[in-house]
């Protein structure tokens, strides 16, 4: 989940709907060194507790890929390390059961089905950004990539 905060862009957690906590690991005003459940404090990572008023924006990101020239939903996370070894999980649901038993998928339980995919078979990555809390009325920020740009995406992920 990401929260915009005085036109700048944060990691965030939202709690009860309306309490928001901001993640950085650059010491900015009004944040304090993050102290993680156990009470210890950490040294160069911070955080910040405010009310979801205060935001300009809060949303998270979800992916689907085009795969057989049909979008599935991303099942793996966006991270480095999975980037890396060129490894991306696709889901569907039973509503697709025909197309999923043609595709090849696994089950993974009673409803959802999966299959592992590699770079090479994702046709186009559409990027889902969902509005949240008092922003979810704002609507879907749509964006879809194809060829260089899903690379030139891929490569700028970070942990």
């Amino acid at each position: 989940m990401y929260a915009i905060y005085k036109q700048k862009k944060y990691d965030a957690e939202l709690r009860l709907g309306k309490d928001v906590t901001l993640y950085s690991y650059v010491k900015e005003e009004g944040f304090e060194y993050y102290v993680d459940p156990w009470g210890r404090e950490s040294d160069g990572f911070f955080s910040k507790k405010m009310d979801i008023h205060e935001l300009d924006y809060l949303y998270e990101v979800k992916y689907e890929f085009l795969y057989k020239g049909h979008y599935f939903k991303a099942l793996s996370t966006m991270i480095r390390k999975l980037i890396d070894k060129d490894y991306f999980e696709i889901s569907a649901g039973i509503e697709k059961y025909d197309l999923i038993e043609k595709l090849g998928f696994k089950r993974l339980d009673e409803s959802t089905w999966w299959k592992e995919i590699g770079r090479k078979d994702i046709e186009a990555l559409k990027i889902i950004d969902k509005p949240l809390g008092i922003f979810k009325d704002r609507g879907l920020k749509i964006k879809i990539l194809e060829g260089k740009a899903i690379d030139d995406f891929l490569a700028s992920v970070k942990d």
